[in-house]
């Protein structure tokens, strides 16, 4: 038999999912006759076959009330984390305790300390802000890495990886609801594909110049539209590309689709080298300047 003190069924800022684990949690934490235990959240999940995600986002918001603490210890697995009822007085509905942990090891993501954490949270929102991404991504990569008890020895560099399969897949996306549409790519924008595979076919002897001229128009009509971008910036990037400055790039651009895949990143490039120092026009030698003076 167990008890579950009134005051904790009572509350009623407590969710359906943190309702139904409360009883479970005493379940397997409260023994007659033995000293409390406590349980983690895969086991939790199992039992109420739900996600690891639902079950840790509903333990975390009862840590933060007071009615749980968690527990890290070292196992076979790994470091992980476990729950289990925080005292009764200190059950409050504003509550909010931690306890130290009984093993820390920075590698491990959910032993981070507070100013590496704060640290990696500070990074992740001004990446997404950089990358036109919502900021609720880094709560996704969180409770991810924790259902799965994940480590690293660097997570700023984990939450880039997370932010390229999250635009790759929005990019994918935008592209399979991007269907042809009724207008056709003006007349500049089909001028500035060909204008394109006039350069691959310059660097390359074995180039086949598409069949469908259009669909490469297409690519570019979509960043024109859809990205804000000018046939101006096309253009630069392109000369870009096969300038001796983008030439360690240009492999990854063989079509005008991984052009609108990249071009954020390669208008990024073309404009740092436009706004840099001033430079001598181009065919002038500097050292032919001395030799006049």
């Amino acid at each position: 038999m167990i008890t579950i003190p009134t005051s904790l069924i009572d509350r009623d800022d407590l969710s359906l999912m943190e309702r139904a684990l409360i009883p479970l949690i005493a379940r397997h934490t409260q023994k007659w006759g033995d000293k409390p235990t406590d349980i983690d959240a895969s086991t939790l999940a199992q039992s109420l076959r739900h996600t690891p995600r639902e079950v840790i986002e509903a333990l975390d918001t009862m840590v933060k009330k007071g009615i749980l603490k968690t527990i890290r210890r070292k196992t076979a697995q790994g470091v992980m984390i476990y729950y289990t009822f925080a005292p009764i007085e200190t059950i409050t509905p504003m509550a909010s305790t931690l306890t130290a942990a009984e093993y820390t090891d920075s590698s491990y993501f959910l032993n981070i300390n507070n100013d590496a954490f704060e640290e990696l949270h500070a990074f992740a929102l001004e990446l997404c802000d950089r990358e036109g991404l919502r900021r609720d991504l880094f709560d996704d990569f969180t409770l991810y890495q924790r259902s799965k008890n994940n480590r690293s020895f660097d997570w700023c560099a984990e939450f880039e990886r997370w932010v390229r399969r999250e635009s790759a897949s929005n990019t994918a996306l935008v592209t399979r609801n991007q269907a042809p549409s009724d207008v056709k790519p003006s007349t500049e924008e089909f001028e500035m594909a060909q204008y394109f595979i006039r350069h691959l076919a310059s660097i390359d002897p074995q180039f086949k110049e598409p069949f469908d001229v259009m669909s490469w128009a297409k690519q570019i009509q979509i960043l024109i539209e859809t990205g804000g971008y000018t046939l101006l910036d096309v253009k630069a990037v392109i000369d870009w590309l096969f300038s001796a400055k983008g030439d360690w790039f240009r492999p990854n651009v063989p079509d005008a689709y991984h052009l609108r895949k990249h071009f954020k990143r390669l208008i990024a490039h073309t404009r740092s080298f436009r706004d840099g120092k001033p430079r001598l026009p181009d065919g002038i030698d500097l050292f032919d300047l001395y030799e006049q003076m």
